[in-house]
């Protein structure tokens, strides 16, 4: 029997909030698509990066966010099965590091893309960027391969890491996860702010608008997932360590079940709000986000005129 308020806490946020996750962020990543996919944007190599964080968003929440809505009501099937176990753990990690590394691609495309030299600058283009992201997606899928072999569910039912391999896990995610791609972010995000304000010549002010916009864009991104990491890799490398603590009350268990829930929950958030900071960022992306609903508005309802001058008439299809 509980003996805080937090696990029912829990599953009122799972209930309503997941919810809420799913569909403002498959929705979101629904219209990144088909914006980065318009003629203004899809000449641009960071594009294709952002795009393809879209498109694994939706894969990474379509994974990771129904089986706990599932799970409110009916029987964890991580408990009853270890296959699900560690397929669905093995691809819920694999879908964030996609996302995760499709950010450091862009954030190293801005910093090309921004080079006065021109041999850098070659370096940030379409076909590069489509090459990167299968290889970035090749490399993500091997390297936590170790998953599904090590994983398994214990005699108390639960689906999980334990022993050495608890604690070898969060040193893995810890340099994998949760530094490593912030790191790079940062690094990248902040040569290409400085590049952008040393720029001064006249006839590439129009470039350098384009350049910052796309540039503040991947930063809104680097923000979020510095803010999602960090307490995910605190959470992992603190159960690692209290692992082989016996003595931990109820009251305990619960905070740090919680603490655990809350800091994935950050996770997900990475998946669904690209949308929303770049339409709040971004005057372009926020034009041509208008120019897509006007224009799916008329397709949808075209204006014919009628023999008076002064009536038109909408008829829907």
């Amino acid at each position: 029997m509980a003996v805080t308020r937090l696990p029912a806490i829990q599953r009122e946020i799972i209930r309503y909030g997941v919810s809420l996750y799913l569909v403002l962020g498959v929705v979101g990543s629904i219209c990144n698509c088909l914006i980065f996919t318009r003629r203004a944007y899809r000449r641009s190599p960071s594009s294709i990066y952002l795009l393809s964080l879209s498109i694994f968003s939706i894969m990474f929440l379509l994974w990771t966010l129904p089986p706990l809505l599932y799970a409110l009501n009916n029987t964890d099937l991580q408990t009853q099965s270890v296959f699900y176990c560690k397929v669905r753990q093995y691809g819920s990690h694999t879908f964030s590091l996609f996302l995760r590394y499709a950010v450091v691609l862009a954030c190293i495309d801005r910093f090309f893309a921004t080079r006065a030299n021109v041999r850098l600058r070659s370096l940030s283009s379409i076909k590069a960027a489509i090459i990167l992201v299968c290889i970035m997606c090749v490399i993500c899928t091997l390297v936590p391969l170790h998953m599904p072999i090590l994983m398994y569910i214990n005699s108390a039912g639960t689906c999980g890491m334990f022993g050495m391999y608890k604690l070898s896990y969060a040193i893995y995610q810890i340099i994998f996860f949760t530094f490593t791609p912030p790191i790079l972010m940062a690094v990248f995000s902040l040569l290409t702010i400085r590049d952008l304000y040393q720029r001064h010549n006249a006839s590439q002010v129009s470039a350098r608008k384009l350049d910052r916009h796309l540039a503040y864009m991947v930063i809104t991104e680097v923000v979020i997932n510095i803010i999602s990491s960090v307490p995910y890799g605190i959470n992992l490398l603190y159960g690692a360590l209290t692992y082989y603590v016996t003595n931990k009350t109820t009251e305990r268990l619960e905070i740090e079940a919680f603490y655990s829930f809350i800091s994935l929950m950050l996770v997900y958030l990475t998946g669904v709000v690209p949308f929303y900071l770049f339409i709040s960022i971004s005057r372009p992306f926020r034009l041509e986000f208008i120019n897509l609903c006007r224009s799916s508005v008329l397709r949808r309802f075209p204006i014919v005129p009628t023999n008076d001058a002064n009536t038109i008439i909408m008829h829907p299809h």
